[in-house]
């Protein structure tokens, strides 16, 4: 029985995945923290430290891939592979800023009597991450369109702009629309990028970023 050898270029680029999930790992511990203290209203006292280290995980990643790119003759389908998982270290970065200000925004409301419109928010984004995060360490694969799933938030962030321009509905407190608008709108951009990181994953692996586009 023959044995499959990994080359050294291989490995590197095999390496450059097991960053990214590094990253992704920090990312979901971070976002649950922040959504914690949302719920709290507990600040953390290492939160910009938390940040800082995020951010240099993914500088390290972006390092890396231009190191690969120029010290390498890159194989034809390598180049999809190298920029998938810089993007993806991109927006996993972009979702851990906004989670800082998840946490600033709970210093405005300290004892945590979000509605629950803002917490269902707050689920649906953390089931996002924690299953993209699943589908980059191997543990299950691409099955569910997130794009589908982010819908929810793009429309729970419509109905409260909705509300603060046409008037607040009952289950509003008028005097809490306008911060739960700005924290309605933090949670569906974090969404968004969470999409991103998912349809990019799934383009490196097929070469399309809709589910739709691979079944049609």
């Amino acid at each position: 029985m023959g044995v499959f050898r990994t080359s050294g270029y291989d490995r590197v680029l095999l390496n450059l995945r097991a960053m990214v999930v590094e990253l992704a790992e920090a990312l979901q511990d971070h976002l649950g923290a922040a959504i914690e203290a949302l719920k709290k209203g507990d600040m953390i006292q290492d939160w910009e430290e938390r940040d800082d280290v995020i951010d240099q995980m993914r500088d390290c990643i972006v390092k890396r891939s231009y190191d690969i790119m120029s010290l390498q003759q890159l194989r034809s389908q390598d180049l999809r592979w190298i920029l998938g998982f810089q993007r993806m270290a991109q927006e996993l970065e972009r979702v851990a800023d906004y989670a800082c200000d998840l946490a600033e925004l709970s210093e405005l409301k300290p004892e945590g009597n979000w509605s629950t419109d803002i917490l269902k928010m707050a689920e649906q984004l953390t089931d996002m991450t924690n299953y993209t995060v699943s589908i980059l360490k191997g543990e299950t694969e691409i099955l569910r369109d997130l794009a589908d799933q982010d819908d929810v938030l793009d429309l729970a962030y419509a109905n409260f702009n909705a509300a603060l321009i046409e008037g607040s509905p009952q289950k509003y407190d008028d005097r809490q629309l306008g911060l739960s608008l700005v924290l309605a709108r933090t949670l569906e951009r974090m969404g968004d990028h969470i999409v991103n990181v998912a349809e990019t994953l799934l383009y490196v692996q097929t070469g399309v970023r809709r589910l739709t586009e691979r079944t049609s």
